[in-house]
C-alpha cells in the first residue's frame, strides 16, 4: 500500500480532513497511520493559527524577569554544610616548622655545606696547632667569618635563583626566608659548640667551655644579622661590607692589646662585639628589620622602588 507524501498530508490538513485529489479518500479511509499524520498536521496549524491570532490582537507580551527565574531556584538550593577545622595544636605546630626548616637544606647553595664543614675543619686545626691559648683568640674571629659567610650565601632574596620557591609553598615568603636563615645559623652555631668543647679539652687549654662560647655568639649573631641587613636592605655586596665591619671590630676587640689601636675604640669594641644582653637584641632587632624587608620586596626603607 503506497501511503501519502507530505504534501498531501498538508493539504488535506488545510482542507479541514477533506483529502483533495483523486484516489486520496479511499486511501485515507481505509489507512489509519496516514489519519493520524493528518491529525497530527490540523493540530498543528490550528496552534500556528492561534498564535498568528494572539500577535494580531496587539496584546503585550511580558518577558520574565531573570531574578524571578533563577531566584526561587537559588532559593531552594540547601547552603553547603561548614565542615569544622580543628585548631592547630602546638606539637603539629613545632612538626610544620622543623619541616619547614630541614626542606630548607635543598635550597641551599650546594656548595655551602662542603665548605662549611672545610672552614671549621680548618679552624680546628689552627686551633690545635696555635695551643690552646691561641686556639682561644682565633676561636671568635673564625666562627664570626663562618657564620657571617653562611648567611651572606643564603638572605638575598631578590637575587637568589630558587626565588620562585619562596612563593610556591603554602606558608609566606617570609617564614621560608626566616627558616632557611634560621637553618643556617643553627647547623653553624651547632658546629662551633662542638669546636668550642674540643679546644676547651685540648690539654692546657680552658676547661670553661661557656665562656669560650660567649667569646664567639654574641660577636657571630651580632654580624651575621648584620649582614642579613644590608643584603635585604640593599645588596649582597652592602651586606658583605656591614658584615666585614663587623667582624673586623670583633677581631680587634678580641686581639685586644697585641695590635695598635687606640683605648677608647678598644673598650667600645669590647663592649659592642661580646656576648651581652644589648648585643644579642641589636642581633634580633636587625634579623627582624631584614624579615620586614623581605615582606616588602619592592621597596627599601628609603620608601623608594627597589
Amino acid at each position: 500500500m503506497r501511503h501519502l507524501d507530505d504534501e498531501q498530508v498538508l493539504a488535506a490538513a488545510r482542507s479541514g480532513g477533506v483529502p483533495a485529489g483523486e484516489g486520496t479518500a479511499p486511501h485515507l479511509a481505509a489507512c489509519a497511520r496516514c489519519r493520524r499524520r493528518v491529525a497530527a498536521a490540523e493540530a498543528i496549524r490550528s496552534a500556528a493559527v492561534a498564535v498568528e491570532a494572539e500577535d494580531a490582537s496587539g496584546a503585550d507580551v511580558a518577558v520574565p524577569a531573570f531574578d524571578a527565574l533563577v531566584l526561587p531556584a537559588l532559593r531552594r538550593t540547601a547552603e553547603p554544610e561548614l565542615v569544622p577545622v580543628a585548631a592547630p595544636t602546638a606539637s603539629a605546630s613545632w612538626r610544620l616548622t622543623a619541616a619547614l626548616v630541614l626542606r630548607q637544606a635543598r635550597l641551599a647553595p650546594g656548595a655551602l655545606w662542603p665548605l662549611t664543614a672545610l672552614g671549621f675543619a680548618a679552624l680546628l686545626l689552627l686551633a690545635w696547632r696555635a695551643g690552646p691559648i691561641m686556639g682561644a683568640v682565633l676561636l671568635g674571629p673564625g666562627v664570626t667569618l663562618l657564620v657571617t659567610m653562611g648567611v651572606l650565601a643564603v638572605c638575598e632574596p631578590r637575587r637568589d635563583p630558587r626565588r620562585e620557591m619562596l612563593y610556591s609553598m603554602p606558608v609566606p615568603p617570609v617564614a621560608v626566608w626566616l627558616a632557611r636563615l634560621a637553618l643556617v645559623v643553627g647547623v653553624d652555631f651547632t658546629a662551633a659548640a662542638a669546636l668550642t668543647a674540643v679546644i676547651g679539652y685540648l690539654p692546657g687549654g680552658e676547661a670553661d667551655v661557656v665562656h669560650l662560647a660567649a667569646l664567639w655568639l654574641g660577636p657571630a649573631l651580632l654580624t651575621a644579622a648584620l649582614a642579613a641587613f644590608g643584603s635585604v636592605w640593599q645588596s649582597p655586596m652592602a651586606g658583605a661590607l656591614l658584615g666585614g665591619c663587623g667582624w673586623l671590630t670583633g677581631a680587634v676587640a678580641t686581639a685586644g692589646d697585641l695590635l695598635p689601636v687606640p683605648g677608647s675604640f678598644l673598650r667600645v669594641a669590647a663592649a659592642a662585639w661580646t656576648t651581652n644582653a644589648g648585643t644579642l637584641t641589636a642581633a634580633l632587632l636587625l634579623i627582624g628589620a631584614a624579615a620586614f624587608l623581605v615582606t616588602r620586596p619592592r621597596h627599601d626603607l628609603r620608601g623608594g622602588a627597589a
